[in-house]
């Protein structure tokens, strides 16, 4: 659920249109810092409103700047406070705002700059200072009459702009001044309590629900705020809102199952925590514990044995755990799944294939070593009569042929 808000892009262009681009000769003065020249110049009828090569004006230069003696001066020679950057469509305020220079914003709003004027991105002044978290300029901005509702381009409120960036302070101070919590952005029917949750900001997304967002509520997509979190595996703000009370979905069961697969230990901590069962079976027909035993996640397969799973699971497939580990190769997993009970000569349903066939006939050479140093029978034939000395010839695993052949002459 990642955006691109109206103020992030405004953002992202501002710091190109301040790059000192060619200028006539009254933005060159301004940008001395010097008022001396300006003056002079402006009283010999220089434009103040003249524009340099991208489109900016000198005023746009002193807000950048923060400096408001020059501000002022270009003011007092009526400089239009609400005159537009060609390229950005941003006004002086908004330049005053995003570098946080309050005196300056002050300024504009007493001499007539319209706090409700959105850039071409669609960001007004208030987003901005949402974005960036500068308080200051919110209650300035708030103070000068706007709504703390106030939508941008795209119908997002500065509230969701805030909870999108994790500025918690700025998100009480907003909500302190009566913004509405759940109060939707038209585009995704996202809530600001969705957009923390999305960007796994804890504080936000706790703040928020105190204050009465409804976790309930769904966006475009048909998802929660949890549901998102999950999906996006953003484990902070999912805990926060699982801690609040939410409740686990349908959904949690599949998200699980990946998260095992992709061995994200604290997805799946949180996931058990708050009730799912470390014993389910997963979409594939297997268990948790055999998808980390085939991926060889021990720190997980660990976590799922303390929380419940078994190493005595059978798959739909008829494996267990044991037959997964065979598979991937991982000494480690292997070696935890014995310790913790599993039948080292357990044959697969309807195959009769042992640990030991599995591990032969994929060429998991130290598998089989161990496998057979913890005893395991080197005899056994499957249901097609095959020793896992067959099963490693029919795949021309040569080394460990050799291996279980020397084993099976001692036998």
């Amino acid at each position: 659920m990642v955006r691109a808000t109206s103020a992030s892009l405004l953002l992202a262009l501002l710091p190109a249109l301040a790059q000192q681009p060619e200028a006539p000769g009254l933005a060159t003065a301004v940008r001395s810092g010097d008022t001396a020249p300006v003056r002079s110049l402006l009283e010999k009828g220089a434009n103040p409103n003249e524009r340099d090569s991208l489109g900016g004006t000198p005023l746009h230069d002193a807000a950048w700047a923060g400096d408001t003696a020059m501000a002022t001066l270009l003011l007092d020679f009526k400089a239009d406070p609400n005159i537009r950057h060609r390229e950005g469509g941003s006004a002086p305020l908004h330049y005053a705002v995003i570098t946080n220079h309050e005196d300056l914003a002050a300024l504009l709003l007493k001499r007539g700059a319209n706090p409700r004027l959105a850039s071409a991105a669609g960001a007004t002044p208030l987003h901005l200072a949402a974005n960036r978290g500068f308080t200051g300029m919110l209650k300035l901005l708030l103070d000068s009459g706007v709504e703390v509702d106030l939508p941008d381009a795209s119908g997002a409120t500065a509230l969701a702009e805030a909870a999108w960036k994790g500025q918690s302070d700025a998100v009480e101070l907003l909500l302190a001044r009566g913004a509405k919590p759940n109060v939707r952005t038209p585009s995704t029917q996202s809530t600001p309590l969705h957009e923390a949750a999305a960007k796994d900001h804890e504080d936000t997304v706790r703040l928020l629900l105190a204050k009465g967002a409804d976790p309930a509520l769904r966006n475009a997509d048909g998802q929660t705020p949890l549901e998102i979190a999950l999906r996006q595996r953003q484990v902070k703000s999912a805990r926060a809102l699982l801690t609040a009370g939410v409740k686990l979905g349908p959904e949690s069961t599949a998200i699980l199952a990946d998260s095992v697969m992709r061995g994200q230990v604290d997805m799946v901590t949180l996931l058990l925590d708050f009730g799912a069962s470390a014993a389910m079976a997963t979409p594939s027909g297997s268990t948790l514990l055999h998808d980390a035993a085939l991926k060889g996640h021990t720190d997980l397969a660990k976590l799922l044995l303390d929380r419940g799973a078994t190493t005595q699971a059978r798959s739909k497939q008829g494996t267990t755990p044991l037959h997964d580990a065979a598979l991937g190769g991982s000494i480690a997993m292997v070696e935890l799944l014995l310790a913790r009970g599993a039948d080292l000569q357990a044959a697969e349903t309807g195959t009769n294939a042992t640990p030991l066939h599995v591990a032969a006939a994929w060429g998991r050479l130290e598998v089989v070593q161990l496998l057979l140093d913890k005893g395991a029978n080197p005899n056994l034939k499957n249901s097609q009569g095959q020793t896992p000395a067959d099963a490693a010839a029919a795949n021309q695993q040569d080394e460990v042929v050799q291996l279980l052949r020397s084993k099976m002459s001692q036998d």
